[in-house]
């Protein structure tokens, strides 16, 4: 199940593709060679790979689309009303190895989770340092990435304290680490110590939000904007939130 033609399948098929051209996930400039109508342009949805998600926020303007075909299309007949999109997954016929070939995608995901209520999107294989991303538009992203989607927490909140150095620190010690990849799997996502917001603390997970608001606001302007003063207001937020001593403080902060 390839997303798109690498060097390996090309020489196994006698070079016969282009590297790196599209089957599933195609560029813009593909998508428009394809001249699709608009009822194929229906089953086209925005793409986002590793590159245009970072830590915080994930930029608006896609660079792919894929061609998102579930398991109905496992059907041979179901792509007669969709005849560019045909032709042009036919080309890689014996290329596509999907559990649902000949145009379905390979495991494709409940669509519940790319679109709707804001979400965050995780990274489970990060280098130097956990990416946690917020997300409030429709987003379709590999299995190569997590998505929280939750009710019992304001996603900015919850964006706030996941980036934080805190559950950096946490995931360091108590999560899976690769070297020096930060390896975020299920199990330690769902073991990461949430606090409870209450009356009390909830003047501080306020701040943390309107922060959050600052973060994504510079990143929009600016994706490369330096954030790292507003960063580090919100660990320090998280510190009085998990009421740390300076000792535990001075442990975190000397650990990264």
């Amino acid at each position: 199940h390839y997303d798109r033609i690498n060097k390996k399948i090309n020489e196994k098929f006698s070079n016969q593709f282009f590297n790196g051209e599209g089957i599933f996930v195609l560029s813009e400039a593909e998508k428009n060679n394809l001249k699709l109508s608009q009822k194929e342009m229906k089953l086209l949805k925005p793409s986002y790979e590793t590159a245009e998600i970072m830590k915080y926020s994930t930029l608006s303007q896609n660079q792919h689309w894929i061609i998102y075909t579930d398991s109905s299309f496992k059907n041979p007949k179901s792509m007669d009303d969709y005849p560019n999109l045909k032709k042009h997954l036919d080309r890689f016929k014996e290329v596509i190895t999907s559990d649902n070939k000949p145009y379905g995608l390979h495991r494709a995901r409940d669509e519940r989770f790319f679109t709707g209520d804001p979400r965050i999107i995780v990274l489970r294989k990060c280098a130097k340092e956990p990416i946690f991303s917020y997300v409030n538009f429709d987003c379709y992203v590999s299995a190569t990435f997590y998505i929280i989607k939750t009710k019992r927490f304001d996603s900015k909140f919850l964006v706030g304290l996941l980036n934080s150095l805190l559950i950096r620190f946490w995931l360091k010690h108590r999560g899976k680490v690769q070297g020096n990849n930060y390896q975020i799997d299920k199990e330690p996502l769902m073991n990461i110590p949430l606090i409870k917001i209450t009356k009390s603390n909830k003047p501080i997970a306020d701040k943390i939000i309107a922060l959050v608001d600052k973060i994504l606001q510079a990143k929009e302007e600016n994706p490369k904007a330096n954030t790292q003063g507003l960063e580090k207001e919100i660990d320090a937020l998280v510190y009085q939130l998990y009421h740390l001593t300076d000792e535990e403080i001075k442990t975190i902060e000397d650990g990264q």
